[in-house]
């Protein structure tokens, strides 16, 4: 009889205190080994080299429910060595926390669950909080993993003790920066970089004392620390070119529909959009509504919808819609006070253990995620503003992490 020595190697990545745990990782191990991932448990034993290797191993074994989308072995022989290079990395953008059972929702309904991703150097949401994988049913019936440069189905799911395992066809790649994202993810955003590109705000670097003109697309790519953009997509552009050439001309006009366009601060996806009402970049309400056709989002006189929700990026997320949320309208005040709002609610972050969405308290049994009606009245959320005023204003950088502005002055948050 063959005997796996790598629950041993496992083991020793335990601490003590949970060593007794190591006939659980044993048989999670065997049960990965079974459903073909012998090459993600042989990377399994590198975790040892890392405290937060040793702590995720512990965690699993510690008999919170948790989900593993485990890679086969076809999945890492294809796989990019710089995705596989940081096994660490890797094994925490792999597991969500929570329990998913009876939660399958179906495109463009989405499913969202945090991960334990916190590496600075690939997430800089707000809060410090952990990056959030996406996944949904497509038409093909299959499950699918979203934000990928590579198709990633789950091919096979099986459970061992309080872990659910999803065997999954590719490697999963962490999401990146907006332009990084752009040409792989999502190509119909293309016309909407060169816009951004095109207009230019006051950026004010506080760790090198600095201040220059900034292109918004800069801001978005690493300016900001958790933010939400409607982006229109390539059609919803053209559709409006004419005026859009009269816009550019028009910066302070432009910023502001740019603002309209953008919750900064929160990172908003898909089901914590229904029935909500968010307060944009420039102090106006965007309110949310779902149907047997599909989400939108209404700002001032224009209903745009969602074509494509939860479109990850390292720093926040992006819904794409049809058409230009064509507000030219400011608050400051609001904008300010969302802004304070915004930058508290970070501060007081709390471990998710459920989809991205639900209730802490509330059962999964019947749920159907963002797809399921909303009863509640509408929500006022807040929303950092970094981009308001009579243009889109001076913005503050700490570092590049932290943003904040304040009405007739610069304020820097921490």
């Amino acid at each position: 009889m063959k005997v796996s020595i790598l629950p041993y190697v496992l083991l020793a990545a335990v601490p003590s205190a949970l060593a007794q745990n190591w006939t659980f990782l044993e048989g999670l191990i065997n049960t990965l080994e079974g459903a073909g991932c012998t090459t993600l448990t042989g990377a399994a034993s590198q975790l040892n080299s890392s405290d937060q290797g040793k702590s995720l191993l512990a965690t699993l074994s510690s008999g919170e429910p948790y989900v593993l989308f485990a890679p086969d072995n076809t999945a890492f022989s294809n796989a990019p060595s710089n995705l596989t290079s940081d096994i660490t990395d890797l094994f925490a953008y792999h597991i969500v926390s929570g329990n998913f059972s009876g939660v399958a929702t179906t495109y463009p309904n989405v499913t969202l669950g945090r991960t334990f991703l916190n590496d600075t150097q690939y997430v800089q949401l707000e809060g410090n909080k952990s990056q959030v994988l996406a996944w949904a049913i497509r038409s093909d019936g299959k499950t699918h993993v979203l934000n990928q440069v590579n198709d990633s189905t789950v091919t096979n799911t099986t459970t061992y003790g309080n872990v659910t395992i999803n065997v999954v066809s590719s490697v999963l790649s962490y999401p990146a920066s907006f332009t990084n994202s752009v040409p792989y993810v999502n190509s119909s955003l293309t016309s909407l970089e060169s816009t951004l590109t095109n207009v230019s705000v006051p950026f004010y670097n506080s760790s090198t004392g600095s201040l220059s003109n900034a292109s918004v697309l800069d801001v978005v790519n690493s300016g900001l620390r958790g933010f939400t953009l409607f982006a229109p997509n390539n059609s919803a552009l053209a559709a409006i070119q004419n005026g859009l050439a009269t816009l550019e001309s028009n910066t302070s006009l432009l910023q502001i529909i740019l603002d309209n366009h953008l919750i900064n601060g929160t990172s908003v996806y898909s089901p914590e959009l229904v029935g909500q009402s968010f307060v944009s970049a420039a102090g106006e309400a965007l309110t949310f509504a779902i149907n047997e056709t599909g989400q939108y989002v209404t700002s001032g006189n224009t209903t745009a919808q969602i074509v494509q929700p939860d479109v990850l990026l390292r720093n926040g997320v992006v819904h794409v819609i049809d058409r230009v949320l064509f507000n030219t309208e400011e608050n400051a005040s609001a904008a300010s006070s969302a802004a304070a709002s915004a930058t508290s609610a970070a501060a007081h972050s709390t471990t998710e253990t459920r989809p991205i969405g639900y209730s802490q308290t509330a059962t999964l049994d019947g749920a159907s995620g963002a797809g399921a009606s909303s009863t509640s009245a509408s929500k006022k959320s807040s929303a950092t503003s970094v981009l308001m005023g009579a243009t889109i204003g001076q913005m503050v950088a700490a570092g590049l992490t932290a943003l904040g502005i304040a009405v007739g002055g610069l304020m820097t948050f921490g």
